[in-house]
């Protein structure tokens, strides 16, 4: 019998955090048994730290990073590879046996470009996941970055939220959890333990749900209505924080009603 599969998005401060990723990774070693993982990453502030270095300064609309042909490359070294290695290495001596991939290999992900032909920012468009249910199979924790390519060959930065929520359709994932800075979707000092569309829609004419949320929260619910079993944005600090996220303890569930 297949055990429910758990996709686990991680990035910004929360994919550095070494020490915090150490205890995710016992966690996942824990609950191996009960479930099957797959986590992809992000890798935004490292990406930035090497376009600076090149000169160029990262622009983004609504919380998508806007990707040239001659910043693609970079986008490829930061993530495909720096971001991705580390993680591999982290979890792996932590008892994890994993693999990293892009979301290039087995044709994971295809995508197109959603500008003109010198945009490399990208868009979903199939998903496989012959390579990620073998990966399970053999007992091994996927790693992947989001890093794809479209039709043509060429490589594509998609989303790393786009990423996970497009694995979760594909697997009918039972959960969808995203890692972040942050304890959930926050109003001030106040977190929402749960929210539904209809709410979510009000946040975000209030504005209080901004910037890199907006999509991350539209895509959840786009997730759900394809059959994703829920979806969970919150922290992960400490050991247990994974099941507490997991039970609703921790962070906000996003509900369709």
């Amino acid at each position: 019998m297949k055990k429910p599969v758990i996709i686990i998005k991680t990035g910004g401060q929360a994919a550095e955090n070494t020490a915090a990723l150490s205890h995710m990774a016992r966690e996942i070693k824990e609950l191996s048994q009960k479930y099957d993982f797959i986590l992809i990453h992000g890798g935004g502030n490292a990406v930035s730290a090497i376009q600076r270095v090149y000169g160029i300064e990262p622009v983004f609309t609504d919380g998508i990073r806007i990707t040239s042909e001659k910043e693609m490359d970079l986008v490829d070294m930061g993530l495909a590879g720096k971001m991705n290695k580390k993680l591999v290495r982290l979890f792996s001596s932590s008892g994890v046996p994993s693999v990293g991939i892009s979301g290039a290999d087995g044709d994971t992900f295809m995508g197109e470009s959603i500008g003109d032909a010198g945009c490399r920012t990208g868009k979903i468009v199939k998903t496989k996941t012959k390579l990620l249910e073998l990966l399970l199979q053999g007992g091994y924790l996927p790693i992947l970055s989001s890093v794809s390519s479209d039709c043509d060959g060429k490589a594509l930065n998609i989303n790393a939220d786009e990423a996970a929520l497009a694995a979760g359709t594909a697997f009918q994932a039972e959960t969808v959890l995203f890692i972040s800075d942050i304890p959930g979707i926050m109003n001030g000092e106040e977190k929402y333990t749960e929210l539904n569309e209809n709410e979510i829609k009000n946040l975000i004419d209030q504005k209080i749900i901004n910037g890199g949320m907006i999509p991350k929260v539209r895509s959840s619910l786009e997730a759900l209505k394809k059959g994703t079993g829920t979806v969970i944005i919150g922290d992960y600090r400490n050991f247990m924080d994974l099941e507490k996220l997991l039970s609703g303890e921790k962070g906000t569930t996003i509900w369709l009603k």
